[in-house]
C-alpha cells in the first residue's frame, strides 16, 4: 500500500474542507461553512513552510496575516469594532507584503523597456476601476468621506488592484508557470474582495456572499499549485527568471 506523504495528506484535508465549506453554503448552515472557512487558511502556511525550501517571508507573511484576518472576521464577525479594523488592517499589511514580494523581484529598467504600454494600459484600467468602487462604497449612507471607514475601504481597493496588476506584470516579465499562477491567483482573490465591496456596500445577497466565497476559494487553489511546484520545482527554462 502507498504511503502518503504528509504534503498529499493535508491536501486531502484542504479538499475535505472546501466540501464542507459548500455544503455548508448550500444549505446555509454558516456555523460549518465559516469554521471549516478559517480551518483552510493555517494549512497553506503549513504546507508553504514545511514544504517549500526557496522561501520567501514575504509571501509567507502574506498568508500568515491573511489567515488571522479571515479567522478574526468570522470568530468576532463585524460587531467588534476593534476586531474588524484589526483585521482589515491586517489585509492591508498582508497585500503590501505581497506587493513587496513582486517589486523586489522586478528590475526597474528592463521592465520599463519592454512593458511600457501595459503599465500605461494598467494605470488607466486601476484608475478608473477605483473610481468605480469608491462609487459603490459611497452608497453606504453610514461612510462620510475622509472617515477612518472611508480610508481604509480606499486604501484596501488601491493596494488589491496593485497587487493584480503587479501580478501580470510579474508574470510577463519572468514567463514561468509559479508566476501564472500566482498572477491567477491575484485575479480571482481581486474579483472575490470586488464581489465582497458590492455586498457589503450595495445589496447583501446571498448569492454574492457565495461568489465570494467560490472566487477566494479558486483563488488559494492557484496559491496551492504555486506552493505545489514550488516543492518540486521544474528544470529552469531558458525564459525563466529573466532579468
Amino acid at each position: 500500500m502507498m504511503k502518503l506523504s504528509r504534503f498529499n495528506v493535508v491536501s486531502i484535508i484542504l479538499v475535505i474542507l472546501v466540501l464542507l465549506v459548500a455544503v455548508g453554503r448550500i444549505f446555509v448552515c454558516p456555523t460549518l461553512s465559516n469554521y471549516s472557512w478559517i480551518a483552510i487558511f493555517p494549512l497553506f502556511v503549513y504546507l508553504y513552510y514545511s514544504h517549500v525550501k526557496d522561501k520567501n517571508h514575504l509571501f509567507g507573511f502574506f498568508l500568515i496575516a491573511f489567515s488571522i484576518a479571515e479567522f478574526l472576521k468570522i470568530v468576532f464577525d463585524t460587531s467588534n469594532a476593534m476586531a474588524y479594523y484589526f483585521a482589515n488592517i491586517l489585509v492591508i499589511i498582508a497585500y503590501i507584503a505581497l506587493i513587496v514580494f513582486f517589486v523586489k523581484d522586478i528590475k526597474l529598467k528592463p521592465l520599463l523597456k519592454e512593458f511600457k504600454i501595459h503599465i500605461i494600459v494598467l494605470l488607466v484600467f486601476n484608475a478608473y476601476i477605483i473610481y468605480v468602487l469608491n462609487q459603490m462604497i459611497m452608497q453606504d449612507e453610514d461612510i462620510s468621506v475622509y472617515s477612518l471607514d472611508f480610508l481604509i475601504e480606499v486604501t484596501y481597493n488601491v493596494l488589491i488592484l496593485l497587487v493584480l496588476s503587479l501580478s501580470l506584470i510579474h508574470y510577463l516579465y519572468h514567463e514561468t508557470k509559479p508566476g501564472l499562477f500566482l498572477f491567477l491567483a491575484s485575479v480571482c482573490i481581486v474579483f472575490s474582495e470586488m464581489v465582497q465591496v458590492a455586498y457589503l456596500f450595495i445589496s447583501s445577497q446571498q448569492l454574492l456572499q457565495v461568489i465570494y466565497s467560490s472566487l477566494m476559494a479558486v483563488g488559494f487553489y492557484f496559491l496551492y499549485e504555486y506552493i505545489k511546484i514550488k516543492n518540486n520545482p521544474p528544470l529552469s527554462s531558458p525564459q525563466a527568471l529573466r532579468r
